[in-house]
């Protein structure tokens, strides 16, 4: 019944873990590049050694032939003397640069007649860079994973654990409470045949009614996603008339008359268990924030050829903020008591079950709920749950 969303916690952590990490690692790849300049700037040197003399023996140049280093030679007023590189340097003020791909390597030769610029081209290998990045990478994306995973849990678990508890508590009590609210509910019955209806009588039925009510909202609740409701025709007038009869007791409780027009043979196809919580919730809320010697208007009537149109329509305090009444766990007046599950309930089982719900509510004015429902349509897939549900049983 609790719930906790460490979605926030979650994204701190994983902020701070990633800086952590991603630090140590932007210097380890800088590092890499350094290693990686070093080594082409010594390749270029020993190859310059090498062919120096051979380049200068004669007047015009002897470049030797290569694939991996090109060359510009310059003058003392950095004038091109040879071209071998096709990138255009705007200024030569540099000793190592770096044009991606490429590193430029200068050097200052005196020869026996001039002063020139040798300008080497070699392409980086980037091979390197990139594992080790890429390997940085998954790296700090595992220890992240593996941080927030550790953080997580033992951040929730208390929660789960507290969870646990309050399911097994809410198990135990609905397993505990049914036998005595049955009970109850046969002596109450007996009793009023033996006894005179008094006010006295019709409070104990009433309330008997609303512990009923409220038992069946928490153990559907509890039971919803473990169990599938089987759906079958029910003659949605028939069922609505004997609904509203099991309310009446708590109708008179509250002075509240129960107003009523029923067009006959409305057929929906749906599971009874999730009927009556549609029209058990929905009408003893309607009784539950009306003014007292108020009244509540149920209709049923057919919409069209496909569709039938139930209503129900207090004239009492009315709803607030309409898109918090759906919310589990929501209720709009305390004092009033309850779990907050039964709107939440409905909303779900209209969902499931293709149920269209309207609502119209003014402060101090009352509230109209309005269920379009299909007409008995019997589905495949509808047969093939029902199938299922039998197998279970």
């Amino acid at each position: 019944m609790l719930s906790y969303n460490p979605l926030r916690s979650v994204l701190v952590y994983t902020i701070l873990i990633m800086t952590l990490f991603c630090v140590p690692s932007y210097f380890a790849i800088q590092s890499t590049i350094m290693e990686e300049k070093y080594k082409a700037t010594q390749e270029i040197l020993e190859w310059v050694e090498a062919h120096e003399k051979s380049i200068f023996a004669k007047e015009s140049f002897d470049i030797p032939r290569s694939v991996r280093f090109h060359l510009n030679i310059y003058d003392d007023a950095h004038k091109l003397m040879y071209q071998g590189i096709q990138q255009n340097f705007d200024d030569l003020n540099f000793k190592v640069r770096v044009i991606y791909p490429f590193l430029y390597y200068q050097k200052e030769i005196k020869t026996d007649t001039e002063l020139v610029f040798l300008v080497v081209e070699m392409q980086l290998n980037y091979a390197k860079i990139i594992f080790v990045t890429t390997m940085l990478f998954f790296i700090v994306l595992f220890l992240v994973y593996l941080m927030s995973n550790l953080f997580v849990n033992s951040s929730i678990y208390p929660y789960q654990k507290m969870q646990r508890y309050m399911n097994d508590f809410f198990n135990d009590s609905m397993h505990e409470l049914k036998t005595p609210l049955g009970v109850i509910n046969i002596n109450v019955e007996l009793l009023s045949s033996y006894v005179t209806s008094s006010k006295h009588l019709q409070r104990i039925k009433a309330a008997t009614k609303q512990m009923q009510m409220t038992y069946e909202d928490v153990e559907y609740y509890i039971k919803h996603k473990k169990l599938v409701y089987a759906k079958e025709p029910i003659n949605l007038s028939e069922y609505l008339g004997l609904r509203i009869a099991f309310f009446e007791d708590i109708a008179v409780s509250k002075s509240i008359v129960l107003e009523y027009e029923i067009e006959p043979d409305m057929m929906i196809y749906i599971s009874k268990v999730e009927l009556q919580r549609i029209i058990d919730n929905t009408l003893s809320n309607a009784i539950k924030y009306s003014f007292f010697q108020g009244k509540v208007e149920i209709n049923l009537a057919r919409k069209d050829d496909e569709h039938c149109v139930l209503c129900f329509h207090d004239y009492g305090q009315g709803i607030k903020d309409l898109y918090k009444v759906f919310q589990r766990f929501e209720r709009e007046d305390s004092v009033q008591g309850g779990f907050g599950l039964g709107l939440n309930i409905v909303q779900n089982i209209c969902n499931k079950n293709d149920i269209d719900i309207e609502i119209e509510s003014y402060e101090n004015k009352g509230s109209r709920f309005t269920y379009i429902f299909k007409l008995d349509k019997k589905k495949l897939l509808d047969t093939v749950d029902n199938e299922a549900t039998k197998g279970e049983i």
